[in-house]
Parts: structure tokens; C-alpha cells; sequence
């Protein structure tokens, strides 16, 4: 195996978001996140204790007076009812920075890759194996440097308040309680710069170890650059059949066809097939209505084998387009299709029209 040398080609990102593999940080979204809900907390301060103090007083105040105890599940109502109108601005503003910056920093990407089973991920080798990985190990040493660091940080802000706390013994409860604010407030401003700090690093390094791992070798360069483009002397041997199917009549490019994935009568579409030329299946033509029954006629007249299938036909009109490969997401449903008529034909040369399903 050659050495990677080159970097990722678009075609190879794009293919690599497809599967939803992205350049990001966990430690950045959660560090910001840290830093909003923080000051969201520290803003709503004087909310919760002008409501949810005073409401204390009042309920503290007549308990001994009041031993109803339909009264106590009112104030356990009320408080819950408290807590949860204060608390929704600040899950809210959370929630919403969240998604904002993991959009900033990787932008939209939803992939149903992730959700496909793996077997590999039920072998308990495979999952030794992905623990004692070098990403693995760097997590693992980056989340211990963490929370040293937010110790060592708190503990340099409690030491340096020492005297200022020992004062609080002799002071006012509303004093005590805004020293500790202001002490609570540096506190969580130090540690939030530091872990601002730690993903910022922390995003630098993923993009590089992305990049890194994406890179090419220069024979998968080329490889690409001619399945994507084409081999030059195919690609003009490609270009001149298709314009001489292009010109031809209705029933002469039908002809030319592997098989018809109808619906049954709404859509039809002609499906060629040369895999000693080309990679993939093409569409040499598809119509709806009116267009569709005639493709269907011709495909009875030369005998071509027709398949209904309902979602396939929907999705070939949708994202086909004629003279042109198949699309990508269609490749599994009609390789299947081309086998199953290969093995009928193999069994019956004298095969025509296949319908298996009306569905």
C-alpha cells in the first residue's frame, strides 16, 4: 500500500459527509454551552431569589399557622410551577446556542449512516480494540486534563478569598450572599476561559487529524479522477452512442434496454445495462402517462423484461435523468433486479415480461 500523500479530494469529503463524518470538537459546543448557561443562571439570579425567596418566607411563615394538608400540595404545586417558569429561559437559550454553534462549526449534516447496524459493533474484539484506540486515549486525556484544570483553577479562587470568606461569619445573611456570588462568578469565569482555550485547541487538532485521515493516495487520485470523469477514449465512445440513441426513434433506444421498472402504467422507465463498457446501468429513456404506455408497448414488442416496482419507479423519475447513470441510491435496487432477471433468463432464454409484484 502507497503512502497518503495527497489531500482529500471534494468528491471524497463530500462522500465522507455523506456517512457523517465531519471535523468537529465535542469540547467547543459543550465549553460555550458552559459559558451561556452560566450567565443565563448568573442574569436570572436576582429572579430566583426575589420569587422563589419570597415564596419560601410565605410558605415557612404559615406553615405553623395552617396544618391543612390539601394546603401543603398547593405550595408544592405553586413551587414546582416556580422553579419551572424560571428555569425555562435558560433550557431554552441553552438548547438553542447548542445547535447553533455545532451548526457554525460543521454546518448542516444528518446522516442515516449512523443508524445502520453494524455487526462489527456487537464483536467484543472490534470494541477492545476501539478502546485502546489512540483517539480513545487522547479523549481520555484531555477529559482528566479538564478537570484538573477547573480544580486547580477553583482552588486558586477559594484560596486567594480565604480571609474574605472567614469575614462572612461576622456579616449581614444579603452580604453573604453576594460575596459568594462574586467568589461563584470568577470561579465559573476562569473555568470557562479555560475550557474555551482547551476547544479552541481541541478543534485546531481535530481538523488536522480529519484532514490527515482523509488524505489519498496518489493512484486513488487518479482512480477517482477517472470514475468521476471518465476515461477520456470511454468517455467519447459514451458520448457518441448516446447521441445516436439520442436520434433514434422511440422504439429503437427501447431496444437497447436491460429491463422496464414500471408503476405499473403511470411511469416507465428503460433501464440499459453493458457492465463490459460502462460501470453502472443507464437510463436510456423514462415518461409518464401517455410516454409511459408507449415504453411499455415497445418494451412488450421486443421483449424486454418489464418490473413493477412502485417506490423504484417514483424514485428513478424523481432523481434520473435520461442518457445518464442511474443514481447512486437506486444502485442496490436495480442490481438486484438485473441479477433476478439474469438467473430467470439463464433458466428460460425464451423469457419476456417479469412481474413479480403489483405493489
Amino acid at each position: 500500500m502507497g503512502e497518503k500523500t495527497e489531500k482529500a479530494t471534494p468528491k471524497r469529503l463530500r462522500d465522507a459527509r455523506k456517512k457523517g463524518q465531519v471535523a468537529k470538537s465535542q469540547d467547543f459546543p459543550s465549553a460555550i454551552t458552559f459559558i451561556v448557561s452560566m450567565s443565563m443562571a448568573f442574569y436570572l439570579s436576582s429572579f430566583f431569589y426575589q420569587h422563589l425567596g419570597g415564596f419560601l418566607v410565605s410558605t415557612l411563615t404559615q406553615a405553623p399557622i395552617n396544618h391543612d394538608p390539601r394546603l401543603a400540595l398547593y405550595y408544592l404545586k405553586n413551587c414546582l410551577t416556580l422553579i419551572l417558569t424560571a428555569s425555562l429561559p435558560l433550557l431554552v437559550s441553552v438548547g438553542i446556542i447548542g445547535l447553533i454553534v455545532g451548526f457554525l462549526i460543521v454546518g448542516p449534516v444528518f446522516s442515516t449512516e449512523v443508524f445502520k447496524p453494524d455487526i462489527k459493533k456487537f464483536n467484543p474484539i472490534e470494541n477492545i480494540k476501539q478502546k485502546f484506540k489512540v483517539k480513545t486515549l487522547i479523549e481520555l486525556l484531555k477529559s482528566v486534563f479538564k478537570i484538573f484544570g477547573a480544580a486547580l483553577i477553583l482552588y486558586v479562587v477559594l484560596k486567594n478569598r480565604v480571609p474574605l470568606i472567614i469575614e462572612t461569619a461576622g456579616v449581614a445573611p444579603i452580604v453573604t450572599a453576594q460575596i459568594f456570588k462574586q467568589i461563584f462568578y470568577k470561579a465559573v469565569t476562569s473555568i470557562g476561559i479555560f475550557f474555551v482555550v482547551v476547544a479552541v485547541l481541541d478543534l485546531v487538532y481535530q481538523r488536522h487529524n480529519f484532514s490527515k485521515e482523509l488524505k489519498m493516495e496518489k493512484f486513488e487520485v487518479k482512480q477517482e479522477f477517472k470514475d468521476t470523469e471518465g476515461n477520456p477514449e470511454i468517455k467519447g465512445r459514451r458520448r457518441q452512442i448516446a447521441q445516436e440513441i439520442a436520434y433514434e426513434d422511440p422504439s429503437s433506444q427501447i431496444k437497447h434496454a436491460s429491463t422496464v421498472v414500471s408503476n405499473p402504467k403511470d411511469i416507465a422507465v428503460a433501464i440499459g445495462y453493458m457492465p463490459e463498457k460502462y460501470k453502472a446501468p443507464w437510463i436510456i429513456a423514462m415518461g409518464i402517462n401517455l410516454r409511459a404506455k408507449r415504453i411499455l408497448a415497445e418494451a412488450e414488442k421486443y421483449g424486454i423484461p418489464i418490473m413493477r416496482n412502485v417506490p423504484l419507479a417514483h424514485q428513478l423519475w424523481d432523481e434520473g435523468k435520461e442518457l445518464k447513470f442511474i443514481p447512486e441510491s437506486t444502485y442496490e435496487a436495480i442490481g438486484e433486479i438485473l441479477l433476478y432477471i439474469t438467473s430467470l433468463q439463464a433458466q428460460n432464454p425464451n423469457m419476456k415480461n417479469i412481474n413479480p409484484s403489483d405493489d
